[in-house]
């Protein structure tokens, strides 16, 4: 059985523009565990451990393959707690939509929060102070708009060296560049 997860990917423009609004952030705050670039999501459904793959292909591919993309932008940021995060900022109901239907059941998704983890640390008073200054520093930050093209389906593999997430299957989205309805 593999960890499962279901995101939208970030586009290469995008991920390097957070990471430069990122630099002096992540430099002040060395001590927070910084999630590489490589790693950055929208994660739309999580659905553990116990899954078969082939199953679970099947049935996010018919889910994924009835939603429509939106315009999305990465803006402003928050935290969870041992989490800081950039927001995901769109006044297009489909990503709700979409987190909804690739939810396992799909349900409606009224406390669904769409961002980006970009740090993490342990919790306690140290990191809470670290993710306040980085967070009061990421509170304007403002990407640029997007088009969510397709969702991904991935497999997520602990290493000692963090997770490494391998993409299973991917669905292009309603509306997006080359897909006809």
């Amino acid at each position: 059985m593999a960890r499962l997860f279901s995101a939208i990917e970030l586009p290469d423009e995008v991920r390097a523009e957070l990471a430069v609004g990122l630099g002096d952030v992540r430099d002040s705050a060395p001590d927070l565990k910084w999630v590489p670039p490589e790693r950055w999501h929208i994660t739309l459904g999580f659905y553990g451990d116990r899954d078969d793959i082939d199953r679970r292909t099947a049935w996010f591919r018919e889910q994924a393959g009835m939603q429509r993309s939106c315009q999305v932008r990465l803006q402003a940021a928050g935290r969870f707690p041992g989490v800081l995060w950039v927001g995901v900022h769109t006044t297009d109901p489909a990503l709700r939509a979409l987190a909804g239907a690739l939810a396992d059941p799909p349900v409606d998704q009224p406390d669904f929060v769409p961002h980006i983890t970009v740090a993490r640390w342990r919790r306690g008073v140290y990191g809470n102070e670290l993710s306040r200054a980085a967070l009061a520093v990421l509170a304007g930050y403002r990407g640029r708009w997007w088009r969510t093209d397709e969702v991904v389906l991935f497999r997520s593999d602990l290493t000692p060296d963090g997770p490494v997430y391998t993409p299973v299957d991917r669905v292009a989205l309603s509306g997006a560049p080359g897909k006809q309805r």
